[in-house]
C-alpha cells in the first residue's frame, strides 16, 4: 500500500499531476479541500481555511509573544490553535493514508512523516520557469507573478514551521525531490509510480 505526499512549489503545476497520479494510480485525491471537509467533520469549531491562512499571516512568533505579554485575549486564542492543529493534522491524515492515496498538501510530508509506506514528493523548478508557468496561467506581468510566486512561498514556509517546526525546503524530509521543468508530466507520473515503496531520499535536479 502506498501513499503519496505532494508538497509543491506554486508555478510547478502541482495540483494537476497530483490528479493525474491518482488517477493514474487508481486511487483517492486528496487535497486542501477535501481535508478541510474532513477536519470540520472532526472539530466544527476550526476556522476556514481562508480564515486560518489570514491568522498565521497576521501572527508571528514574536508578536505573539508580545501580545500574550499585554494579555491579549485573541493572542491566547492563537496559541491555543496552534497548539490543536498539528495533532488534529496528524490525526485526519493518518487516518486517510490507512488507504492508498495521493495527498496534496503542504505539510503532508511532515504530518506523515513516521508513515512506513508513505512517498513524500517535492515539487521544484527555477524561478524563472515558475514566473513564465505562473504568468500563463494567470496572464499577469512578470513583476506580479514573481511577488506571487514570493509570496506563497513565504507563506507555505511559515505555515508549516508554525505547525510542525520543520523547513519545507529540506530536501532530507523527502523521499524524492523533483526539478519539474526537467520531465513531461508524463514522465513525472512515471517516476512517481515507479517510487512506491521508495524510502531513500532521491534527489533529481
Amino acid at each position: 500500500m502506498t501513499v503519496w505526499t505532494i508538497s509543491a512549489q506554486e508555478g510547478t503545476d502541482g495540483a494537476r499531476l497530483a490528479a493525474e497520479l491518482a488517477a493514474a494510480a487508481q486511487v483517492s485525491l486528496l487535497d486542501r479541500e477535501a481535508l478541510s471537509l474532513l477536519a470540520h467533520q472532526a472539530d466544527p469549531a476550526l476556522p476556514q481555511l481562508e480564515e486560518l491562512d489570514a491568522r498565521f499571516g497576521r501572527f508571528t512568533m514574536l508578536s505573539l509573544s508580545t501580545a500574550i505579554s499585554v494579555g491579549s485575549a485573541e493572542a491566547f486564542q492563537e496559541v491555543e490553535l496552534r497548539h490543536k492543529l498539528p495533532a488534529l493534522g496528524r490525526a485526519l491524515l493518518g487516518e486517510a493514508a490507512r488507504s492508498p492515496c495521493v495527498i496534496y498538501l503542504p505539510a503532508a510530508f511532515a504530518a506523515l512523516s513516521e508513515h512506513p509506506s508513505a512517498v513524500h514528493v517535492r515539487l521544484s523548478a527555477p524561478l524563472e520557469y515558475r514566473i513564465a508557468a505562473y504568468r500563463r496561467e494567470q496572464l499577469v506581468d512578470r513583476r506580479c507573478a514573481e511577488k506571487a510566486l514570493k509570496h506563497d512561498d513565504h507563506r507555505k514556509q511559515m505555515w508549516v514551521k508554525s505547525l510542525y517546526r520543520v523547513d519545507i525546503d529540506d530536501a532530507q524530509r523527502y523521499s524524492l525531490v523533483l526539478d519539474v521543468s526537467r520531465f513531461s508530466r508524463d514522465r513525472l507520473v512515471e517516476i512517481l509510480l515507479a517510487a512506491a515503496g521508495v524510502q531513500e531520499a532521491l534527489v533529481m535536479a
